[in-house]
């Protein structure tokens, strides 16, 4: 008997859909309807349709254990985004005559075209849901009712896509989550966004930067300011604890510099008062000022630091969770 991967049949029907609609602008088009749509979802869908009850019992088991990096998976090809941020960045850069050059240094001398992003996330948020809905109908006809929470948190999601894409902050903050999936899309609290202005010591407007502060469970405060210089090279200005790991995080961001190619220069100052904090947080908590012109090199490079800060916070987790046990073990002989 064929197992049935149900993540693989919704990949199939969202591609079925994707491929049964014209796209009537460049990038991410408007989807227009067709007369052939309906024949190919459903010839999607019958390519992995289970055959036993044993087989739908089992698509709607493994369902009700997507994780959130699933979620996201699922919830960008609803939005027909693609799955890695610099794609993204590129088709939304504001020199649109460049944005087939596969070099991502043109993004430095870019500025993110917010307003089409915002128009982006509005109009595919409104395809997303009329997606999802075909999807549960098809299910619905193969015998499979999906009343799972993880199906009504996608729903949720667009929704949420759809309402932060009407303010310019918070279609940056939702962008950038998207390609964050281990924090909560909709928790304020988590992630919060904030565009801004900022000033030298010699009172001249900075354009191009980022600030970032993250509350780690293990090393207490983080923060960054990334800032693009004149010879296009990106400086990264740090202040951490003394117990932060630096040199496991200096060696992945320069992995991150040379798949840029890139220069990343990094400044740090230690100091004590960013010591781990007496309670511990849950999950990382991540505050962001973006420049009002929020250049894109600057946002890719924003999340990458994001990603390695919660990488080595992670790393240190695993190692208080395996000294758990061996105390437990010690204590226990």
């Amino acid at each position: 008997m064929t197992n049935i991967n149900p993540f693989q049949f919704i990949n199939n029907f969202i591609s079925g859909y994707n491929n049964s609609k014209t796209a009537k602008t460049q990038n991410f088009a408007i989807i227009q309807n067709n007369q052939n749509e309906n024949a190919v979802i459903k010839e999607s869908a019958r390519n992995v349709m289970p055959k036993t009850m044993q087989q739908l019992s089992m698509i709607t088991t493994e369902l009700a254990k997507l994780e959130n990096q699933q979620i996201i998976d699922m919830l960008k090809q609803l939005l027909n985004m693609p799955k890695n941020f610099e794609q993204l960045l590129k088709q939304l850069v504001v020199n649109m005559q460049e944005s087939d050059n596969k070099n991502v240094l043109i993004l430095l001398a870019a500025t993110l075209n917010t307003e089409q992003l915002s128009e982006l996330l509005q109009t595919n948020s409104k395809e997303a849901l009329s997606k999802l809905y075909q999807m549960l109908a098809q299910f619905n006809k193969i015998g499979v009712s999906l009343k799972d929470e993880q199906i009504s948190e996608i729903s949720k999601l667009i929704s949420f896509v759809s309402a932060a894409a009407l303010s310019e902050p918070q279609t940056i903050r939702a962008t950038m989550l998207m390609y964050l999936p281990w924090l909560p899309l909709t928790d304020n609290n988590m992630f919060k966004l904030d565009i801004a202005s900022k000033e030298t010591a010699e009172s001249v407007e900075v354009d191009d930067f980022v600030t970032i502060l993250i509350t780690t469970q293990n090393f207490g405060n983080f923060k960054a300011e990334i800032i693009k210089t004149n010879n296009d090279e990106i400086k990264i200005i740090l202040v951490i604890s003394d117990t932060f790991p630096l040199k496991t995080f200096e060696i992945l961001m320069k992995e991150d510099s040379k798949k840029y190619n890139v220069n990343i220069n990094i400044d740090t100052e230690i100091e004590k008062n960013f010591n781990k904090e007496t309670i511990k947080q849950e999950k990382i908590q991540i505050s962001v000022n973006v420049s009002s012109k929020v250049n894109p090199f600057l946002l890719l490079i924003s999340n990458a630091l994001i990603k390695n800060v919660h990488t080595v916070d992670e790393k240190q987790n695993l190692i208080n969770q395996r000294k758990e046990k061996l105390d437990n073990g010690k204590n226990k002989n």
